[in-house]
Protein backbone atom coordinates (compact mmCIF):
# COMPACT_ATOMS: atom_id res chain seq x y z
CA UNK A 1 0.00 0.00 0.00
CA UNK A 2 1.08 3.23 -1.06
CA UNK A 3 0.77 6.40 0.76
CA UNK A 4 0.20 9.99 -0.18
CA UNK A 5 2.68 12.72 2.36
CA UNK A 6 0.90 14.56 4.10
CA UNK A 7 2.80 17.35 4.51
CA UNK A 8 4.27 18.62 0.45
CA UNK A 9 6.49 20.56 2.67
CA UNK A 10 8.18 18.19 4.76
CA UNK A 11 8.36 15.49 1.82
CA UNK A 12 10.18 18.02 0.14
CA UNK A 13 12.46 19.08 2.61
CA UNK A 14 13.16 15.32 3.23
CA UNK A 15 13.77 14.83 -0.42
CA UNK A 16 16.82 17.19 -0.46
CA UNK A 17 18.60 15.60 2.29
CA UNK A 18 22.19 14.58 1.98
CA UNK A 19 21.51 10.80 2.39
CA UNK A 20 23.61 10.62 5.84
CA UNK A 21 20.78 12.98 7.21
CA UNK A 22 17.65 10.98 5.48
CA UNK A 23 19.33 7.46 7.18
CA UNK A 24 19.53 9.89 10.11
CA UNK A 25 16.00 11.29 9.70
CA UNK A 26 14.41 7.38 8.95
CA UNK A 27 16.60 5.83 12.13
CA UNK A 28 15.01 8.91 14.37
CA UNK A 29 11.35 8.53 13.14
CA UNK A 30 11.83 12.20 12.03
CA UNK A 31 9.37 11.46 9.06
CA UNK A 32 4.95 10.89 8.64
CA UNK A 33 3.11 8.54 6.91
CA UNK A 34 3.91 8.62 3.10
CA UNK A 35 7.43 10.02 3.36
CA UNK A 36 9.06 6.87 3.09
CA UNK A 37 9.22 7.62 -1.20
CA UNK A 38 11.54 11.02 -0.13
CA UNK A 39 13.66 9.95 1.91
CA UNK A 40 14.58 6.44 -0.55
CA UNK A 41 15.57 9.00 -3.26
CA UNK A 42 17.62 11.06 -0.38
CA UNK A 43 19.44 7.90 0.32
CA UNK A 44 19.68 7.04 -3.27
CA UNK A 45 21.75 10.01 -4.29
CA UNK A 46 24.83 8.44 -2.53
CA UNK A 47 26.21 6.25 -5.50
CA UNK A 48 27.51 3.59 -3.26
CA UNK A 49 23.40 2.54 -2.24
CA UNK A 50 22.08 -0.10 -4.62
CA UNK A 51 19.56 -2.27 -4.20
CA UNK A 52 15.57 -2.04 -4.38
CA UNK A 53 13.52 0.10 -2.05
CA UNK A 54 13.00 -3.05 0.08
CA UNK A 55 16.18 -4.24 0.31
CA UNK A 56 16.92 -0.32 1.58
CA UNK A 57 14.02 -0.18 3.86
CA UNK A 58 14.83 -3.77 5.39
CA UNK A 59 18.73 -2.47 6.03
CA UNK A 60 17.45 0.51 7.70
CA UNK A 61 15.39 -1.72 9.85
CA UNK A 62 18.16 -4.02 10.87
CA UNK A 63 20.45 -0.94 11.49
CA UNK A 64 17.67 0.21 14.06
CA UNK A 65 17.88 -3.77 15.37
CA UNK A 66 21.38 -3.53 15.97
CA UNK A 67 21.24 0.17 17.09
CA UNK A 68 23.58 1.55 14.51
CA UNK A 69 23.90 5.04 13.81
CA UNK A 70 23.28 6.76 10.65
CA UNK A 71 26.65 6.67 9.63
CA UNK A 72 27.31 2.92 9.99
CA UNK A 73 24.05 1.76 8.53
CA UNK A 74 25.29 4.72 5.24
CA UNK A 75 27.73 2.22 5.26
CA UNK A 76 25.86 -1.24 5.50
CA UNK A 77 23.87 0.10 2.45
CA UNK A 78 26.93 1.24 0.40
CA UNK A 79 28.49 -2.34 1.13
CA UNK A 80 25.28 -4.31 0.45
CA UNK A 81 26.14 -4.19 -3.21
Amino acid sequence: MTFQPQNKERFERLRALAPIDAVRAWLDGDFGIGDEPALLAAIRRDPRVAGSDDDITDAICDAMDDGLDAAACLERLASAR
